[in-house]
């Protein structure tokens, strides 16, 4: 892995570590969570949108098997009511506080990975000791 490689996940990792502010000023205006959740998902559908019409790929929209397209639905069935979950718990504690919650989900994404992804993927000590460590670390920060 090269520094190229790590581009994507620090770019992801800046735009999710905006993301609880961005709600709480939001929140701060509007105490609709599911109004603010609404209008988040609204935006990324224009910004997917934008991007496969503005690179000419239109028909791969409508080229994804059926089959295939049931995990893409399951999963933004799954990433709208995580936003949703999220937007609400702004709304009563700190994101301070949220932040570090959301942030234990590598222990149910390796969880996960373990049962239905075999085939793809190995699971290395490394990546349980990595995960732990980022458990008990959002446990200090709640607890602490």
């Amino acid at each position: 892995m090269n520094m190229k490689d790590l581009l994507y996940p620090l770019l992801a990792a800046l735009c999710y570590s905006t993301n609880p502010i961005m709600v709480k000023l939001g929140l701060r205006s509007s105490n609709e969570p599911l109004l603010g959740a609404a209008i988040g998902m609204a935006a990324s559908t224009v910004v997917y949108l934008v991007y496969f019409f503005g690179a000419g790929r239109t028909r791969e929209l409508f080229a994804v098997p059926q089959w295939v397209g049931w995990y893409f639905a399951v999963s933004g069935l799954c990433s709208t009511l995580g936003v949703m979950s999220f937007f609400a718990s702004l709304q009563y504690i700190p994101a301070s506080v949220v932040a570090p919650l959301t942030g234990a989900a590598p222990l149910v994404t390796l969880t996960l990975s373990h049962f239905l992804l075999k085939e793809m993927e190995r699971i290395s000590t490394a990546d349980i000791v990595g995960t732990v460590l980022i458990v008990l670390g959002v446990m200090l920060l709640v607890i602490g």
